[in-house]
């Protein structure tokens, strides 16, 4: 099973969607944000968060919870602004922004803050997205090669669009 989380009008046939907006005709309706997601343990093999980690208010929680819902191995694909984008910060709706390292704190060693959180998560691959200009240019294979150096000094001169990543459900 396929678990849509946050589907909007991004539904998909044959898939579990799910949103807390009821003008989306969403198959499931309800809250992330709420303390439990209504789905049984270990019953998804694949989640996806198509521009909506942004929006909640208890990111660590909402993972907990996808954690908890998925089996062993399971994928989860998130898909969210990059912090330097403008559309993060110009959605007062978004919450929170996101950078490249951050969904490291769900793989033990590779965040000091692994401790936050019970669910472990291993990072199959991120991938920090461009225009066509910036990608044309080079600046989305600089960025991916060195990330950290990308965010520390050119994400406000090199504005990247979105943040991708894969991750896989350590159990």
């Amino acid at each position: 099973m396929i678990l849509n989380l946050g589907c909007g009008l991004k539904k998909k046939e044959g898939w579990v969607n799910a949103d807390i907006n009821p003008s989306a005709g969403p198959d499931v309706l309800m809250d992330m944000d709420a303390a439990h997601l209504p789905f049984r343990d270990n019953v998804f093999h694949q989640v996806i968060c198509d521009n909506v980690i942004e929006h909640l208010g208890d990111v660590l929680g909402v993972m907990e919870e996808i954690h908890r819902v998925c089996s062993h191995r399971a994928v989860v694909e998130i898909y969210t602004p990059h912090f330097s984008s403008d559309d993060a910060y110009t959605d007062i709706t978004h919450r929170h922004y996101f950078g490249y390292r951050s969904f490291h704190i769900f793989e033990e060693g590779k965040s000091q803050f692994h401790y936050y959180t019970k669910a472990k998560y291993r990072i199959l691959w991120t991938r920090i997205h461009f225009g066509r200009l910036w990608r044309g240019a080079g600046i989305e294979y600089l960025a991916n090669k060195f990330p950290s150096f990308y965010e520390s000094h050119w994400a406000f001169i090199f504005r990247a669009h979105q943040l991708s990543l894969h991750l896989e459900v350590l159990k």
